[in-house]
């Protein structure tokens, strides 16, 4: 008899009892919680409410925007993701939820996820979605006396932003998050934003990182719900994160040096047409390294269906530069011709005249005249171009940056 008695003990530590099992219909299950149970005809396919509509929070504190890829289009930020809603066939130990000195929230093992209803959420244009881990799952799950359910992750997202370049690095984007019901209408799920920006609120109205200047604003209404034809229409939540590029890194680096020489390239019109090396280097260096440039910003530039707002500035400037290069190309062809047809006349007079040396001395003198009359028409050329490019570049700047800008 004491043997029997001895081995029944040893079985009891080894399969201990549930602890609170029948309980009215109720199950709980062990190691979750002594204090909320699952029915025994719980299902978790079902939804909480089928005649009424499942309202379900969500919220999105975002610690940091960690990466901003202009070539595929994404955003990555970590976050606390949380969704709430509210379980009803909850049951919950009245003594604990009367009880004012326990905490409301309580909270549960992952396990009890399992066997727990949760809603079907859907994240419109997602990439990738990754719970961090460090020991284990960075994940929790609270459930208060009211049958209040939060589950939250703490995640890296990177979602796809339908980004256009076409006034780099004038842009501005607006990227929309959003949140929704995989399979159900509005009737059956509403999704409401509880709170959605940076979980510091003292920086959450500006940050300028990665480029960009952040502001995260809440969706418009127009946004918060999406139609599916003949599915219907389904409930989003969510918020929108406008990028503004940080402009003073491509002014200080592209936009004022290319500018300056295009400035400097007006110099030109300030050497005599004579002084061919010196003005002729000037301007092809001045188109050389302007070309440079152009390949550079090309190359780092965004993709865009046609030219960029810097290509467009860029091409602007070698165009200008390649303009004074050219007013100066027809001057010397002009000079050149006119060389060319009066050599000829020498020659022709000098042969036939017997006085050769007399007429070629005549016809020396009137050469030298019309060089110096010509001179001064170059320069009046040159004195055109002087003003009217200075003009035509300030005219340029402006039009330039009111359509970028504006």
């Amino acid at each position: 008899m004491q043997e029997l008695l001895v081995l029944l003990g040893c079985l009891a530590v080894l399969h201990p009892p549930t602890p609170a099992q029948g309980k009215g219909g109720f199950h709980c299950s062990a190691g979750i919680s002594k204090h909320i149970c699952l029915p025994d005809n719980y299902s978790k396919f079902e939804l909480p409410y089928t005649q009424e509509t499942n309202n379900i929070s969500v919220t999105i504190d975002i610690e940091e925007v960690l990466k901003i890829n202009d070539k595929d289009y994404s955003i990555t930020f970590s976050t606390y993701f949380n969704v709430e809603w509210i379980e009803r066939r909850l049951y919950i130990d009245p003594s604990y939820a009367n009880n004012s000195n326990m905490p409301q929230n309580i909270p549960m093992t992952l396990e009890f996820v399992k066997d727990l209803w949760v809603p079907n959420i859907f994240i419109y244009n997602l990439k990738t979605y990754k719970v961090i881990n460090v020991l284990s799952k960075l994940a929790g799950l609270w459930i208060d006396t009211s049958g209040n359910v939060m589950y939250s992750h703490a995640t890296h997202i990177t979602f796809i932003c339908p980004m256009r370049f076409d006034k780099f690095p004038l842009d501005t984007q607006r990227c929309k998050f959003k949140v929704g019901s995989y399979s159900y209408v509005i009737s059956q799920m509403f999704f409401e934003t509880k709170k959605a920006g940076y979980s510091d609120d003292t920086k959450s109205a500006n940050r300028i990182a990665l480029d960009y200047e952040i502001e995260i604003l809440p969706l418009d209404e127009a946004d918060k719900v999406i139609v599916f034809g003949d599915l219907g229409n389904f409930s989003l939540s969510g918020f929108e994160m406008v990028l503004t590029r940080y402009v003073s890194t491509y002014i200080i680096t592209y936009y004022l040096p290319s500018g300056l020489f295009v400035i400097v390239s007006w110099i030109s019109f300030l050497i005599p047409m004579d002084v061919i090396p010196g003005r002729m280097a000037l301007l092809v260096t001045l188109f050389l390294v302007l070309v440079n440039i152009f390949n550079t910003v090309t190359t780092n530039t965004p993709k865009a269906e046609g030219l960029t707002a810097i290509e467009a500035w860029m091409l602007a400037c070698i165009l200008f530069v390649f303009g004074a290069l050219i007013e100066y190309a027809a001057i010397l062809f002009k000079k050149q011709k006119y060389v060319s047809s009066q050599h000829k006349v020498n020659l022709r007079i000098v042969c036939k005249d017997n006085f050769k040396y007399e007429v070629h001395e005549k016809t020396m003198a009137r050469h030298a005249v019309t060089m110096q009359q010509l001179a001064e028409e170059y320069w009046r050329i040159d004195k055109f171009f002087l003003i009217s490019f200075p003009i035509l570049f300030f005219i340029f700047n402006i039009i330039y940056w009111l359509a970028f800008i504006l």
